[in-house]
């Protein structure tokens, strides 16, 4: 059986190969390296230019980037933002931004030149009526974010111009089919996002005390770690406001590893509230910026405890399954799909509701104080690894992509 080609179109703020980080682009990094292994797919991702597309165009095989100019335009986003916020107050439905139309444009061109079995979104569905408009194949969204629900405008037509629906876990899915919509429904399709466990392995004691030293941490230190952007929903000042609400903390120590945006040291009002709130513990909270995403399992190695104290509907938190994958104990808010990822052996998961503050901080009272449920959460976080392996997300992705264009309708030599 041919393989299929499958046309990918980024968002467009960062490129592929992910040189400048992103949660999206580093997943289609693991993508595209797998399926240069297996080669089940032909790949063809429109991407923002960047000068590494032309070194990984020459070096892959199986995937061909589609490299686009494109073009800031603050003014015109202040304004569709504005307009848009305002639309969802008189409304009630949400319209996120169309940023690059370039992107759109040069998708439609190699669309005139070269046949695909299928073409993807990658999580902005509010493009698919336009891509629609110029191609009549299967055409798919691939959801990443919780933008596809009853709240979101125009989302029973954007349903019904696709051939499939991708999410990165049940509960997107679960969202998008609240919209009413007739019956004959677009395909649903989860793809677990998977992470390369080779570069995340359980810690060993001289591993740990290497870190530690390298790092000026005490062998007596409780380290907690954050990893990510630092964003007001991702929860950073929450992760504070609960440690300040605890006695006798001075053998804490905190690693927020991150930036405001991917690759950026920019600090915006949020990230200096969050200093200035961090200075008033009475402990050492170490701010690192933004860290190389393969320098994270070093800081990990250093960790006793994973924060992810998120406010938003998280959908996958691949710094949570990063930490379980090394066997480090995490405390999570029970929101969107994480609990779809997060083995509640290996975790702590807190509601979010009323007390939610005062519950984190109850639950990292326990696990700072009790070495012995973080052993024991270490080996139930370390046994499911497993599940999370890359090679199972590019076996289910291949999978779906199979179903998507019909499984068995493709013939040897199309497109050749």
């Amino acid at each position: 059986m041919r393989k299929p080609r499958i046309l990918l179109l980024t968002y467009g703020a960062l490129p592929v190969p992910a040189v400048k980080g992103g949660a999206i682009e580093t997943l289609l990094d693991s993508l595209i390296e797998e399926n240069e292994t297996h080669q089940q797919l032909e790949l063809r991702i429109v991407s923002p230019a960047d000068p590494a597309i032309s070194a990984f165009n020459q070096t892959h095989t199986q995937t061909q980037i589609i490299p686009v100019d494109i073009r800031e335009r603050p003014v015109w986003w202040f304004i569709q933002k504005c307009w848009n916020k305002g639309q969802s107050l008189l409304t009630g439905k949400r319209k996120n931004l169309i940023p690059y139309p370039e992107l759109i444009r040069k998708t439609k061109e190699y669309l005139q030149e070269a046949e695909v079995d299928g073409v993807l979104d990658l999580n902005c569905p509010e493009r698919v009526p336009l891509l629609r408009s110029f191609y009549s194949g299967k055409l798919g969204t691939y959801l990443h974010n919780d933008y596809l629900n009853p709240e979101t405008k125009d989302g029973k037509e954007i349903l019904q111009e696709l051939d499939g629906v991708f999410s990165v876990c049940d509960f997107l899915n679960q969202q998008a089919q609240k919209i009413d919509f007739p019956k004959e429904r677009s395909a649903f399709y989860r793809v677990n996002n998977g992470i390369q466990l080779e570069d995340f392995q359980p810690v060993s004691q001289a591993e740990r005390q290497m870190a530690r030293a390298q790092l000026r941490l005490e062998d007596s230190d409780c380290v907690i770690v954050f990893s990510g952007r630092i964003t007001e929903t991702k929860g950073v000042h929450l992760l504070i406001e609960a440690l300040s609400r605890l006695d006798d903390i001075s053998h804490v120590k905190v690693l927020v590893l991150g930036g405001t945006t991917y690759s950026s040291t920019k600090k915006d009002a949020y990230f200096n509230k969050v200093l200035a709130q961090a200075e008033k513990l009475p402990i050492e909270v170490r701010f690192t910026g933004y860290i190389n995403k393969k320098e994270i399992p070093f800081y990990l190695r250093a960790a006793d405890i994973c924060a992810v104290p998120s406010i938003f509907h998280e959908t996958c938190c691949l710094s949570a399954v990063e930490a379980q994958a090394m066997g480090i104990p995490v405390i999570a808010t029970k929101i969107g799909g994480l609990p779809e990822y997060i083995s509640e052996t290996g975790a702590l998961l807190i509601p979010y509701d009323q007390e939610y503050v005062q519950q984190f901080a109850q639950g990292l009272k326990q696990l700072i104080q009790d070495e012995a449920l973080r052993r024991q959460m270490s080996k139930a976080a370390i046994s499911g690894r497993e599940r999370h392996s890359q090679q199972r997300f590019y076996e289910e992705f291949v999978s779906s992509i199979r179903q998507f264009i019909g499984q068995n309708g493709m013939k040897e030599g199309e497109h050749e």
